[in-house]
């Protein structure tokens, strides 16, 4: 009989050990990518490891170039966060509860708005709106007879145009979800009342959805700040620095100035963190309950002779966020000259077949781009998947904790993890500054956030007494993740692989502070094309970016839905 008991518990202990060295393998890759770069970052900023002291934090506030950049980065968030409830708004508002014509269309051409990389856009209006031959400005000159274009987009108004443009969708998508969960009973007892349309609209919606509107307005402003992209390239020619750009110029000095980088990081993470204070505070004094008890009942208003009006005016925000971005891109791409415009005599493929095969920094760097992006988001899903399963399938102290710093980067600038990453591997005991390894590190600590809570949100789809059946039967714990729990998660874990891979491809805050020579990317080859001013060059490579971006993106809403079929369907056939 103990000869028995013996046997049985051999394949328990192996099971432990087995599982605990995937676990524990796992949990020391999110803390070598996200913590040890997080500590550096703060120990950096205080001086150390050379001496300790407050006077780098000071500096931000006094050194006039660093005040400079905190005063233009808040300008920023607050006029990207303004403009994004004028546009955001009233197309969500549109989409959801009126008879507007081409609301699916809208829902998806504000998506490709937000999936179109940002600095894709700048490019783009730097050939529609730049002040001496942008497209949009010799049209202007023609109507206006004025000698030079009279819109500046290399200028404060301009980086707020185009960011904003980036990340309206946050407010728009938002705001739509909170329209669509308002019961059509308030807005009756708003008419019974005396209440007209627009002032049903004004005194009962919007304040129900406020909280939703305050939330989309906080993560653009939030998104606005940490865009290195539209920031360096509207921004630098006409010398307005931000702190992202300011960071980038202080650790491109000779000597780089590391404490001085780290604090203005450390001041970037204290304006995300003083964003969602003041958001929390407001959420906390009002009440926006719009949900009950019985059955949501929608109504649909019907806009009558306003219905064109309306649809002109959304046409004309995603023309401006979408169309005429990527329109204008291909253009370029395919003209001999961008400023000739697309004609027979102009139009040439040539410019692909240089950036696609000829420019040595374009081809090594859509290499390197793919390579990074696959094995980020393989790394990113194991470490997600790692990480959602300690927190919801074992009692492990600490699982808490672990899960904070899984979604920790989530609201940390790509700009600021690249200089924790810098400062922890720039020295002993591990050094990779130089090797495309420092640029993997970076994208698993970037965008782990986002395989964490797609893997979390699928675990918790999953009946844990599946698992606990297979291992009654004899099953070991890596054999019933392996055979129970993986079969069952995949389509889940796909799009958390897709949601890592379609950033990381285009990826360029980050990235343009930690690439060496062999190691660019796409968005570093187009950085450097385009102060080479070869914009016909970078439009080809932003076609190529755009294309794989929604070639990669087509299936996320399929397997989103297939992931729950699928997990439904498989529970019962078990």
């Amino acid at each position: 009989m103990r000869e028995g008991a013996t046997a049985a518990s051999r394949p328990r202990r192996r099971s432990i050990e087995g599982s605990t060295v995937v676990f524990a393998t796992a949990v020391a890759l999110l803390l070598l990518c996200v913590g040890y770069p997080l500590l550096w970052l703060v120990l950096a900023a205080f001086g150390v490891p050379t001496e300790f002291q407050f006077g780098y934090l000071a500096r931000v506030f006094t050194r006039s170039q660093n005040y400079g950049a905190l005063i233009n980065t808040l300008v920023l968030a607050l006029g990207a966060g303004m403009f994004s409830v004028v546009l955001g708004v009233p197309l969500a508002w549109a989409a959801a509860r009126t008879d507007m014509p081409f609301r699916r269309s809208l829902q998806a051409l504000v998506a490709l708005s937000y999936i179109t990389p940002p600095y894709l856009t700048a490019i783009a209006y730097i050939i529609l709106l730049g002040p001496d031959a942008g497209y949009f400005n010799r049209i202007l000159q023609t109507i206006t007879g004025a000698a030079r274009g009279p819109i500046d987009i290399f200028s404060m108004g301009g980086v707020i145009f185009v960011i904003a443009l980036h990340v309206f969708p946050f407010t728009f998508f938002m705001t739509y979800a909170a329209l669509r969960s308002i019961d059509a009973s308030y807005e009756e007892a708003a008419r019974l009342l005396g209440a007209r349309r627009f002032g049903v609209l004004w005194r009962v919606n919007l304040p129900l959805v406020a909280p939703a509107i305050t939330g989309g307005a906080l993560l653009s402003a939030i998104d606005s700040m940490a865009l290195f992209g539209p920031q360096a390239f509207l921004g630098l020619p006409a010398q307005i620095t931000y702190l992202p750009t300011r960071i980038y110029g202080v650790i491109s000095a000779y000597p780089p100035r590391w404490a001085e980088a780290s604090s203005l990081s450390l001041t970037l993470v204290l304006l995300t963190a003083l964003g969602l204070l003041l958001q929390r505070g407001y959420l906390e004094r009002r009440s926006h309950t719009t949900i009950g008890g019985r059955g949501l009942r929608l109504e649909t208003i019907r806009l009558g002779a306003w219905k064109w009006p309306v649809v002109a005016f959304c046409g004309a925000v995603v023309f401006l966020s979408a169309g005429a971005p990527i329109a204008v891109l291909t253009i370029a791409a395919f003209s001999r000259s961008w400023i000739a415009g697309l004609t027979p005599a102009n139009f040439t493929i040539e410019h692909f077949e240089e950036a696609l095969f000829n420019n040595q920094i374009a081809v090594r760097g859509i290499l390197n781009s793919f390579r990074l992006a696959t094995v980020a988001g393989l790394c990113a899903v194991i470490v997600g998947a790692s990480v959602a399963y300690i927190d919801l399938r074992t009692r492990v102290r600490g699982r808490r904790l672990l899960d904070y710093l899984a979604i920790l980067p989530l609201g940390l600038p790509g700009t600021v993890m690249a200089v924790g990453v810098l400062l922890a591997f720039i020295r002993p005991p591990l050094v990779i500054y130089g090797t495309i390894w420092i640029l993997l590190v970076a994208y698993v600590a970037r965008f782990v956030p986002l395989a964490a809570r797609s893997a979390n949100a699928t675990l918790r789809q999953i009946d844990p007494s599946l698992e606990e059946a297979a291992r009654i039967s004899g099953a070991t714990r890596l054999g019933a993740v392996w055979h129970i729990l993986l079969p069952l998660a995949r389509p889940g874990l796909t799009v958390a692989f897709l949601l890592v891979f379609i950033p990381a491809l285009s990826e360029l805050s980050a990235t343009i502070l930690l690439y060496t020579g062999g190691t660019e990317t796409i968005a570093v080859a187009i950085f450097r094309l385009n102060d080479l001013g070869q914009l016909e060059v970078v439009a080809a490579l932003a076609v190529f970016v755009i294309v794989v971006t929604l070639l990669v993106s087509l299936p996320l809403n399929r397997l989103t839905a297939r992931s729950r079929i699928a997990t439904a369907a498989d529970v019962q056939a078990m």
